[in-house]
């Protein structure tokens, strides 16, 4: 039988690990948040939502519109995105992001973001997801590794566009990016500069670039030079 005793001790013990949890998470230099797809709206955030972006730790109130309005422009389609994710994906795999938020005093603050679903039921009448939000406008302490970082999640990035180029075209693109011109790679390859041109143009377009400087700029960050 339970009595007051009982009651009293466990609340005790529920207390103590909320508050743990609670400094642990105010401790840390990011932002723990849960967060509903549905409404647009901040459930929880943890004391890093202000202390990095300046904000009241609570936002459900803040409207819709107010909170998407703190992303970058360039970035306020990223929930949108975020969510068809988790739909295709069935919650099984993290959403990773690098994104700008603007800070209580407006200057935009680089975010990395990872987010899992937290609770999602079949008519998405609930769908929240639980993430981590760290600032990457620090300076960073130990940065050795962040070119090759960077360069590694260029090519797994572009390894699908990669593949898409032809060994011919993979031939005029590194000649490209060494700095040769139209005909000295028609004379290197035998073929004729209007073929080369082609290779050029057809390169553009599977890249998605308008201009040679992308072009070799591609080819650089890809390891294709």
């Amino acid at each position: 039988m339970i009595n007051d005793h009982t009651i009293t001790k466990f609340n005790l013990s529920y207390t103590e690990n909320v508050l743990f949890y609670e400094k642990v998470f105010a401790s840390l230099n990011a932002i723990v948040f849960v967060f509903d797809l549905n409404a647009f709206r901040m459930i929880w955030a943890s004391e890093g939502f202000k202390k990095i972006l300046g904000y009241k730790k609570s936002t459900r109130k803040l409207p819709k519109s107010v909170l998407i309005d703190i992303y970058h422009p360039e970035d306020r389609n990223m929930l949108t995105e975020m969510k068809t994710f988790f739909q295709n994906e069935n919650g099984d795999k993290t959403f990773t992001a690098i994104f700008q938020f603007r800070d209580i005093k407006g200057n935009y603050v680089w975010l990395a973001t990872a987010s899992n679903v937290f609770r999602k039921n079949e008519d998405l009448s609930v769908f929240e997801i639980v993430g981590v939000s760290i600032s990457l406008s620090n300076e960073i302490t130990y940065d050795k590794n962040l070119k090759l970082f960077s360069r590694v999640k260029i090519m797994e990035n572009n390894h699908e566009t990669i593949k898409l180029l032809t060994r011919r075209e993979l031939q005029v693109i590194k000649y490209f990016a060494n700095g040769l011109k139209t005909k000295q790679i028609a004379e290197m390859l035998g073929i004729s500069h209007h073929t080369v041109h082609n290779h050029r143009k057809n390169l553009m377009k599977k890249i998605g670039v308008k201009n040679m400087a992308g072009l070799v700029n591609f080819a650089g960050e890809n390891g294709l030079n």
